[in-house]
Formats: structure tokens, C-alpha cells, sequence
């Protein structure tokens, strides 16, 4: 729905000259000022209106700091919120916000088959996980797409380039829409940084972001295709009264090189958590690092939103956060 961007003057956290001076879209999200919530919604007239919220459950919310501590925040996705909020561009930070929804509630699921897998027919309770776990291998790998799609567009239609030949490469082509294409010369071997400032004209501090995080995602895309095309299956799941536990020598597992002795259920398994915090932090670092590169050598235009935060917040949360943790040396087990 569009309205007059003058009614946007009525919603606390917006600089509406902002607005007006670059085009972008507003996504009206929550806002907690400390104390409670807030929330502008269009009446019957078209005007925005703030209504009564007694609480967030799922979604993305504007604060100075989390409501709560199981509320995360992803640096990207409150960068290209709150500075590239284009109409053609919005679409596409929804979707990634969604696919990180969707790693959250896997994880909470796998949780929840571990608490519950005594109520679970005989042997069910591993090939419940596994099934979980191969759909997060295959949100984690769409996500770099539509980071790749994001930046294209961008690239394509809100980028000047100062430098007169660099600018005419520029408009010449538009930069692939495919993670895969930038990074991996036919369809295989990993691409240089010198060789994707070459091939595809972007700055030296973006081909270097790119470079880095192709071996991770070569990896994480050879993991998706073997499950969709039926090839390999993610991997056999022990259920434990620890928790999960996978064979550490096994693909996709063997590709992880942060097995630590803290993780072993016996000398052959291994708890899984610590490869699901890796792929979901090694996903997020990623994107956080090229979003980063990006806005580094092209000047986005300043918070439409300023001194405040974008943060993130579902049922699954407090799970969500805790395994990724394990990261950081929290324990490896559920039981």
C-alpha cells in the first residue's frame, strides 16, 4: 500500500527527508523503546495510526537495544534494511530474513524431536533430524543467491561509477544473478579475486570477499545438489541420550575442520551441533562480510531509521541462539 510520504512524519523512528531523497520503501516494523512496543498500521481513512501491540512473537524490529537476549542481530540484514530498501530490493531482503526464520525453526525442531523422541516410533527420531537437516543445507545455499540477486540489482540500477571506463564496463553487462557464476569458473574450480575483479569488473575489496567465501560455499552447494539429485543422503544420524550425533569421517561432516574432543559422544560420533552453528555462522559471516565490502566501496544512502537497530526475533530463538553458541565453546549437548 502507498501512502503520501508526508503521513510517514507520524512514525517516531523514520527521517522522512531521507526518504524522499532516495526512493526507497519502508518496511513499518515494530519498535521497542525499552519499555514497551510500537507499531504505526493505515486505518480506514489511509492514514497511519499507532496501535496497541502487547508484544513481537516472529518478525524484524527496530530497538536501541534487544527487548530480549534470545534476539539476535545479523549486521547485513539491518544494513540493507535500514540503507537499501529499494522497491526491487525488498522483496529479496524478505526472503532472506525468511529462509533465517525457517534455520531457526529447524533447529528448534531438532530440538524438540531430541526432547520428545522417546513419544517417537522405534528409530524414527534419526531420520527425523536428518530430514531437518538437509532442508537447512538447502535454506543455507539459497540464501547466498539471494544475497547474489540483491547485489546485482543494486549494482544494475542504483550504482555510478566515478571512473568513466570502469563505468562504461559497468552498464556494458549486468553482473550475474548467481553466487555460483562469480565464484566458480565452469561450474567447478574456485575463482581467484583477481580473477573476479577481472571477469566481472567489481572493486578489488568485493572480488576478495567473494574470493574468500567460495570454498564454503562450493562445499555447502556440493551438499545440496548430492540431496537433491539423490546422490547422498545428509548423512546417518545417531539418536543419543546426549543428543544428535553424526560420523565426523562422513560427508557433509568431514568437510568441517573445527572437531574438538569436547564434541565426541565415543571415539566414532560426534555431536552435531557444532557443524550446524559453523554452517549457519559461515553463512551469516559471509554475507555480513560481502554486504560489508559492498557498502564499503559504494556510498548506500545513510539509515532511514537512525540510532536504532534491526533485530531479529521468533519462538525459536532462544534454541536458535544457544546452538549457534556452541561456536563460541557453550556445550556441544542437548541432554
Amino acid at each position: 500500500m502507498e501512502f503520501p510520504l508526508e503521513h510517514f512524519r507520524v512514525v517516531s523512528y523514520l527521517n522522512v527527508e531521507r526518504l524522499a531523497e532516495t526512493g526507497r520503501t519502508i518496511n513499518l516494523m515494530p519498535l521497542w523503546d525499552g519499555e514497551k512496543w510500537h507499531l504505526w498500521v493505515p486505518n480506514l481513512e489511509g492514514r497511519l495510526v499507532e496501535a496497541a501491540v502487547p508484544d513481537t512473537i516472529e518478525g524484524d524490529y527496530l530497538a536501541v537495544a534487544p527487548a530480549r537476549d534470545s534476539d539476535f542481530f545479523i549486521p547485513f540484514v539491518h544494513l540493507m534494511w535500514q540503507r537499501a530498501s529499494w522497491p526491487e530490493v525488498c522483496p529479496l531482503i524478505s526472503a532472506i530474513c525468511d529462509d533465517f526464520h525457517n534455520m531457526g525453526t529447524s533447529v528448534a525442531k531438532l530440538k524438540y524431536f531430541f526432547d520428545f523422541r522417546r513419544n517417537l516410533p522405534a528409530g524414527a527420531g534419526g531420520r527425523f533430524a536428518r530430514t531437518e537437516l538437509e532442508y537447512l543445507i538447502v535454506l543455507a545455499r539459497s540464501v547466498f543467491d539471494l544475497l547474489q540477486e540483491t547485489i546485482s540489482n543494486i549494482w544494475t540500477g542504483r550504482v555510478r561509477l566515478h571512473e568513466a571506463a570502469l563505468e562504461a564496463r559497468r552498464r556494458a553487462g549486468k553482473l550475474p544473478e548467481k553466487f555460483s557464476r562469480i565464484v566458480l569458473r565452469d561450474k567447478r574450480h574456485l575463482r581467484s579475486s583477481d580473477e573476479i575483479a577481472n571477469e566481472f569488473g567489481v572493486p578489488a575489496a568485493m572480488a576478495q570477499r567473494y574470493a574468500s567465501a567460495a570454498c564454503f560455499f562450493s562445499q555447502l552447494r556440493d551438499h545440496r545438489d548430492n540431496i537433491l539429485h539423490g546422490l547422498v543422503s545428509g548423512g546417518y544420524i545417531f539418536a543419543t541420550e546426549r543428543g544428535f550425533c553424526v560420523d565426523p569421517k562422513q560427508p557433509p561432516f568431514s568437510t568441517f575442520g573445527g572437531w574438538r574432543p569436547e564434541h565426541y559422544y565415543n571415539e566414532n560420533i560426534v555431536s552435531l551441533l557444532p557443524w550446524i552453528a559453523d554452517t549457519i555462522l559461515g553463512t551469516i559471516d559471509a554475507c555480513n562480510g560481502l554486504l560489508s565490502a559492498f557498502a564499503s566501496v559504494i556510498q548506500f544512502p545513510p539509515d532511514i531509521a537512525p540510532g536504532y537497530r534491526v533485530f531479529i526475533r521468533g519462538p525459536y530463538a532462544e534454541c536458535f541462539v544457544s546452538v549457534l553458541q556452541v561456536n563460541s565453546g557453550a556445550s556441544p549437548w542437548w541432554g
